[in-house]
């Protein structure tokens, strides 16, 4: 999300002159310690399954906006991030946070966000206390529409069994829980040419191969340039949830899903076209790219290298737009980019300068994303 939808979502908060399950306004950063953990631990196990917004810098009687910035308490994303560090979670698995400043008003406020997971339910395995105020250990704390759990007791028991459920994935769609289980290699069987999952055999995987065709420019980023495709089908008892054509590069060292097409037009006629390779994470297609991933085989993390090199990664559809947006917005730019990439392609010309150009938009694009990323505020993110 950037600053502008970010924004954009905060002041229709603010419209509503209420707090809700997932946000929740505070005129000044919490002076007690335990507060903010509480307020964290609060939202992090919201019920909502969004992600939750703590908003500094709005009173939350009155909604007016009195700003942050003079606010003798404020915090940093770093001192929020090694804050949690210190802490004793459950499991070690801690909230994943995200601050971001924005002026509103002639003021700024700093917005916690408190990003949702299947983690849930988070809580201390030790007490935690500051100026008298004690979170305390294995209990379980929630938010239900603008109220957080008190701080002295513990949530009731069906929130606490929604929770859990979330953990497992209970709540979830086959096709939701296969992407949920995805995430747990360890937690497949593999047999040749098929997996099934070792809690859900009613989940397999299952691996075939065919002619495909012939090697995408990619391919020219390995030390081997030959290539096999073939398919996997992700079923659910009889039922195939997804199916999508698989990629083995570097000599059989390295198998991916095949990575979408993406175009960058440079006039309104579509005369001239560059096209790309990307990835989305929100989607079961990067689950899959980095389930067949062995990350313990040196030759294939060598060899995911060189694919990533020339193949983007989005977070999301509407980062994907925004950034061909981006791109597009200086074209002149986009050219130097490209003509600033060594050449280290020679050996495939003259015949193939196809391939040497897609290898070069793949390499200055992955460059331009760097400042795009930038320029939206894409914080890092506590893990």
């Amino acid at each position: 999300m950037n600053t502008d939808e970010l924004r954009d979502k905060v002041l229709s908060f603010i419209d509503t002159k209420r707090e809700d399950d997932y946000w929740d306004f505070k005129q000044c950063h919490q002076h007690n310690k335990a507060n903010l953990l509480h307020d964290i631990i609060c939202m992090a196990n919201n019920r909502s399954m969004q992600d939750g917004y703590i908003i500094f810098g709005v009173e939350d009687n009155t909604f007016n906006i009195v700003g942050v910035e003079t606010d003798n308490n404020r915090r940093s994303q770093q001192n929020i991030i090694d804050f949690l560090k210190e802490k004793s979670f459950s499991m070690n698995i801690r909230p994943k946070i995200q601050l971001i400043t924005l002026d509103i008003a002639d003021h700024q406020l700093d917005i916690l966000i408190v990003h949702n997971t299947l983690d849930t339910p988070f809580y201390l395995t030790k007490d935690y206390t500051h100026l008298g105020r004690n979170v305390k250990a294995n209990y379980i704390y929630t938010r239900v529409a603008d109220t957080n759990t008190d701080i002295t007791k513990s949530a009731d028991p069906n929130h606490v069994e929604f929770l859990w459920k979330k953990r497992f994935g209970i709540h979830l769609s086959p096709f939701d829980k296969v992407r949920h289980n995805l995430k747990k290699k360890k937690d497949w069987i593999h047999t040749e040419d098929t997996c099934y999952h070792n809690s859900n055999p009613e989940y397999t995987i299952l691996r075939s191969s065919n002619d495909g065709n012939s090697a995408e420019f990619y391919a020219y980023t390995m030390r081997n340039k030959r290539v096999s495709y073939g398919n996997v089908k992700v079923n659910y008892f009889g039922t195939t949830l997804y199916s999508q054509q698989t990629v083995t590069l570097d000599g059989g060292r390295y198998t991916t899903i095949e990575p979408t097409w993406g175009f960058i037009n440079h006039d309104k006629y579509h005369q001239k076209v560059d096209s790309f390779k990307y990835i989305i994470k929100d989607d079961i297609a990067y689950d899959l790219h980095m389930f067949l991933f062995d990350e313990t085989s040196p030759e294939a993390n060598s060899a995911h290298r060189r694919f990533m090199q020339v193949v983007l990664l989005f977070e999301d559809a509407k980062e994907k737009d925004n950034f061909i947006n981006y791109v597009k917005s200086d074209l002149l730019l986009f050219e130097k980019t490209i003509d600033d990439v060594n050449d280290c392609y020679d050996y495939l010309r003259p015949e193939r300068e196809d391939i040497i150009r897609n290898l070069k938009v793949g390499i200055a694009l992955k460059t331009i994303q760097q400042q795009f990323k930038q320029d939206n505020n894409h914080t890092e993110i506590l893990n």
